[in-house]
């Protein structure tokens, strides 16, 4: 078995995602041997495993239940829920829905809100217009955010949404 045929099994079924040129891409094999982006050259890529797919044609209005990850390039419209598993809105993916998930990658437009057990990162062609509710998050710079955003886990207690030890922040943020 040759190196390329073991990248390309640990590969199959995954989204690459260039971190530099910030779409969706292939990989090659460098001079040196390494796995870089195919259009830019950049070795600043991710992977994502692709096992659901709403595909840039489908249009889904609706309640959308998934028991397993989800990428969407299409449209959605209504509610999202994934329960525990994680959530790739690709570059030409257009949500407008509630979303429930345990982590949320935003490459394309959601308007809506977002509750994630985990983190949601919102990349540079990404655009989230509504409240986030999430352990962790990451804005990369250039991509655009407009609601509140409360890092706060859930407490277990009977405070209320405005106690001290509720974080809310308000952002605004848009590329110029």
């Amino acid at each position: 078995m040759t190196s390329s045929s073991g990248v390309k099994r640990s590969l199959k079924d995954r989204v690459i995602l260039c971190a530099n040129c910030d779409a969706t891409r292939t990989l090659s094999v460098s001079t040196s041997g390494n796995l870089v982006c195919a259009a830019c050259g950049s070795d600043n890529w991710m992977h994502l495993p692709i096992t659901a797919n709403v595909k840039e044609s489908v249009s889904i209005k609706g309640e959308l239940t998934v028991e397993e990850d989800l990428t969407i390039e299409g449209c959605v419209e209504e509610r999202i829920e994934l329960k525990d598993h994680n959530l790739w809105i690709g570059p030409h993916g257009k949500v407008s829905a509630k979303i429930h998930a345990k982590s949320v990658i935003v490459a394309g437009e959601v308007v809506g809100d977002i509750h994630a057990g985990e983190i949601v990162e919102i990349k540079m062609s990404g655009s989230v217009r509504g409240n986030i509710s999430c352990p962790r998050i990451s804005i990369v710079d250039g991509a655009k955010f407009q609601g509140r955003i409360n890092t706060e886990k859930r407490a277990e207690t009977t405070s209320g949404p405005h106690s001290p030890k509720t974080r809310i922040f308000r952002l605004s943020r848009s590329a110029s």
